[in-house]
């Protein structure tokens, strides 16, 4: 820095040219940092910052007036100069390579170790002279003259270190636009082109000693370099599209994969897309609706797609298979909010799963209804074992279980709750005179007179052969006498029709009461039956209350 104490500073057309380079350089910079998910950003972000600091240097060397000053900042630039092809590589690598994870800052910092070690070195020169050869001098003797510097083999040490980042850098784009096919050779073919502006600059100027303003033309040739990637960002979207898609296109799937713009043109398709659609050329920006045997309805799909983020199903009936297809979106972040870039569609062969669903549902519909015509068997099976098969009344069976519940209940309510035992008169007699079967068509209408006397909550059943039971839930003494009268009464005053004629029916009753005649089942039955032959002993054909306590 001493050697810039008494030398004056000249502002030029190129040192003024330079700065503008400069700011169109920072400028850049901040456009890219406001870029999000597209790979290497960080590095590239470093690639200007690295590019920025070699202009300066060569400004400041340029804007300086005496030889040493200018051969400071010369060395001054280093730090810059092998930091722009580090990044440069790196860069191209990530970008080619979709790796979005930045660099790690371990590695960062051993990326700066050799930078900083050649600096220290050619700001040390003066003392040894083995970056600088003492051949380094100004080209005339008026002030600002531009230096021809002689290099020593330190020089060409930290050459061969920056040249080994540059062939590395032109490997990658090199083997990137081989292995690559359409619009992605193109662009890769544009990287190629790129990386080899600076390369090519670099080697004129020190093999043939070319020079801008006097100076290495190197750094405005990255400028360049950026300027034209700046391009390709704004008017290619090379950083949006094109490398999400590749990283979320794999071209060892076995399920078709296409990459859709925002005017539904297929920007890429895999190798199985292809097969479907029975496509093999002059595919790429063809509209999805125009493409073969699925184009159609998958269109169909992106437009339902918009009101739900559902995968959707697929059937293609000319194939008779099934795809489940899923629909990303290809945004950007920009400060007014997301762009959409495009979409990949993955569609996923759901052909053998599909069909096993719908055999599993067509086995799943028959075995619920062999489910519920069981239930409905033993419903019925239950509802038979319950009920007496020639009147359809309760039989015995059900009884336990319904006096149980009313009893809780009249508990509960703390009501009353009568027991009516019935026998017909004479129908022994009746059997031995006309039959069985004219005994059972009675028995059937006695059922029939008995259910339509009944209140909903009573119940009737048939305990024996001739012997009926009436329960009858809230109802006190008088009120079940005055009811089994009447059932008495108008049983005997309608004659019942059976196959040998109509045959006119009385019934002998007796009538319990709980709690006042038991509080059991079978004392109820006891006393009622007490009853019912008191009816029986006193002429039949009338109902008898239990008076017993």
């Amino acid at each position: 820095m001493s050697a810039c104490t008494g030398s004056g500073w000249a502002p030029s057309v190129p040192v003024v040219l330079t700065c503008l380079v400069c700011i169109g350089v920072w400028l850049l910079a901040r456009w890219v940092k406001h870029q999000r998910y597209f790979p290497g950003r960080e590095s590239f972000i470093l690639l200007h910052a690295a590019c920025l600091w070699w202009m300066l240097a060569a400004a400041l060397e340029m804007a300086a007036q005496s030889a040493a000053c200018k051969v400071f900042w010369a060395s001054m630039a280093w730090p810059g100069i092998l930091s722009v092809p580090a990044f440069w590589s790196i860069f191209l690598w990530q970008y080619v390579n979709s790796v979005r994870r930045p660099l790690p800052l371990r590695h960062t910092l051993g990326l700066a170790v050799v930078p900083v070690v050649i600096w220290l070195v050619a700001l040390s020169n003066p003392w040894h002279g083995w970056f600088y050869g003492a051949g380094t001098a100004a080209l005339s003797a008026e002030p600002g003259a531009p230096v021809r510097y002689q290099h020593g083999p330190l020089f060409y040490a930290a050459a061969a270190y920056l040249y080994l980042f540059m062939a590395f850098s032109m490997g990658v784009v090199i083997r990137a636009a081989i292995f690559s096919v359409g619009v992605y050779r193109r662009h890769y073919l544009a990287f190629v082109l790129l990386t080899i502006v600076p390369w090519a600059v670099n080697i004129g100027y020190i093999g043939f000693g070319w020079t801008v303003f006097g100076f290495d033309p190197t750094p405005f040739s990255f400028a360049f370099t950026l300027v034209a990637f700046a391009w390709l960002i704004v008017g290619v979207r090379l950083f949006d599209l094109l490398p999400v898609a590749r990283h979320l296109l794999l071209e060892a799937l076995l399920d078709p994969v296409l990459v859709v713009d925002p005017r539904s043109r297929v920007i890429e398709s895999n190798p199985e897309a292809l097969k479907l659609a029975g496509l093999q050329g002059d595919w790429q920006g063809r509209k999805l609706a125009d493409w073969p045997v699925f184009g159609r309805d998958l269109q169909a799909l992106l437009r339902q797609q918009a009101s739900s983020d559902r995968d959707r199903l697929l059937i293609l009936a000319s194939s008779s298979r099934y795809f489940e297809v899923r629909i990303r979106a290809i945004e950007r972040d920009t400060r007014q909010g997301s762009m959409l870039l495009g979409q990949m569609l993955y569609l996923r062969d759901v052909t053998q799963r599909h069909l096993s669903e719908l055999k599993l549902a067509e086995a799943l519909a028959i075995s619920e209804e062999r489910l519920r015509t069981i239930s409905s068997l033993h419903e019925q099976l239950q509802e038979q074992a319950l009920r007496d098969p020639l009147t359809g009344l309760y039989n015995r069976r059900y009884l336990d279980e319904f006096f149980s519940r009313e009893l809780a209940r009249a508990e509960r309510e703390r009501t009353s709750l009568a027991l009516a035992l019935i026998d017909l008169d004479h129908f022994k007699q009746l059997n031995d005179e006309h039959g069985h079967l004219a005994g059972d068509d009675v028995l059937k209408g006695v059922a029939q007179h008995l259910l339509g006397s009944l209140r909903a909550s009573d119940a009737v059943f048939r305990i024996g052969g001739e012997e009926f039971l009436l329960i009858l839930p809230g109802v006190d003494v008088q009120e079940a006498h005055k009811r089994l009268q009447s059932i008495c009464q108008g049983l005997a005053a309608s004659p019942l029709p059976t196959r040998s004629g109509a045959r006119t029916v009385t019934l002998s009753a007796g009538l319990a009461l709980w709690p006042a005649q038991g509080g059991a089942l079978d004392e109820l039955l006891h006393a009622a039956d007490v009853a019912l032959y008191e009816a029986k002993r006193a002429g039949r054909n009338r109902v008898q209350v239990c008076t017993q306590a």
